[in-house]
């Protein structure tokens, strides 16, 4: 089915139920000291491509690699710890950062990046991947002082998907799955 025009779509990683929670009290909690807007639940997730709109015609070449591009293992992960971006003292979100303690998360990524610049014919994106989840954006820029250590245990990443997100007026955009892949078993 294809996109309706005006949505935007992304390759994300799904955050498993137990860490979703973990994060979703973390992002309340750094929410209340920031005074910013927490993401809501359903909308955390790690993104390894971002897309924007796409040609409607485009789209069966590739959720077929996107597909090929996240299929492999499932990919360990660790929270490393908040950071405020950009830094200084026009900061906009807050995110948990994440380690890729193996090296799956950024091997995977460059391959859904190649993947979705050979389809779409876009030039590779000379930027490193910074594996985050987004957890609040803030109301205004400004700085963002001591932030809370995450507190949260290390996860495994076992889904992938093309999603397309929808904004809402007043509201979280809203995402849905275009193509998803279940990463293998955890190593």
């Amino acid at each position: 089915m294809p996109a309706p025009p005006g949505t935007r779509l992304f390759v994300g990683l799904a955050l498993p139920d137990g860490a979703r929670a973990g994060v979703a009290h973390l992002a309340e909690r750094v929410a209340t000291s920031t005074g910013g807007r927490p993401v809501p639940a359903e909308n955390l997730h790690l993104t390894l491509d971002f897309l924007g709109a796409v040609p409607p015609a485009a789209l069966p070449a590739l959720r077929a690699a996107v597909r090929a591009a996240l299929a492999g293992p499932a990919i360990p992960l660790g929270p490393s710890g908040l950071r405020a971006h950009p830094r200084g003292r026009r900061a906009r979100l807050v995110a948990l950062e994440l380690d890729d303690p193996l090296g799956l998360l950024a091997e995977r990524a460059a391959r859904v990046r190649a993947a979705v610049d050979g389809v779409l014919g876009r030039a590779p994106d000379p930027a490193p991947l910074w594996p985050h989840v987004t957890l609040v954006r803030l109301r205004r820029p400004g700085p963002v002082d001591a932030l809370p250590a995450p507190g949260l245990e290390p996860f495994v990443a076992v889904r992938g998907a093309l999603l397309d997100s929808h904004a809402r007026p007043g509201g979280p955009p809203l995402y849905r799955e275009v193509a998803a892949v279940d990463l293998g078993a955890s190593l």
